[in-house]
């Protein structure tokens, strides 16, 4: 809850495309790793992916906490990197989606359709964030 009342919306506006690409680096990056050393000893495919499924979400209180004690959280770099780590953990959310969607018989609905509906609900969540729900605030909601 703490991590959104610090999350500044124009900030992310600015650094949102390359916060956005270090947050699919930092998700793909320890899913392939984790995955991939699991694999080289021997593990079966199903549980290297849960290994390096694991290893994908990053933590925003931590991040939010050393951010705020070091003072820089409320600059560009400060909230690229609090914008990166809220999307890599919703990106993590959907790998435990496909993950658990794994257990037992392919489904092309749950495995694929599943994620992809909530990425592309991600996407108009984060572009009504930015530009609705501030101007429906501060005119309709709360009108001065």
């Amino acid at each position: 809850f703490e991590s959104g009342m610090h999350f500044d919306f124009e900030k992310a506006m600015v650094v949102g495309p390359k916060a956005c690409a270090v947050a699919v680096l930092g998700t793909i990056l320890p899913l392939l790793s984790g995955t991939i050393l699991m694999i080289i000893y021997g593990y079966p495919l199903l549980a290297a992916f849960a290994v390096g499924t694991a290893l994908a979400p990053t933590s925003v209180g931590i991040a939010l906490r050393l951010l705020g004690e070091a003072g820089v959280l409320q600059t560009d770099f400060g909230q690229a990197i609090i914008t990166a780590a809220f999307v890599d953990d919703i990106l993590s959310l959907v790998l435990f989606n496909v993950l658990f969607s794994l257990r037992g018989d392919f489904n092309v609905m749950s495995t694929v359709v599943s994620p992809i509906i909530g990425v592309i609900f991600m996407g108009i969540a984060m572009v009504l964030a930015v530009k609705f729900w501030p101007k429906a605030i501060n005119e309709w909601i709360l009108p001065r």
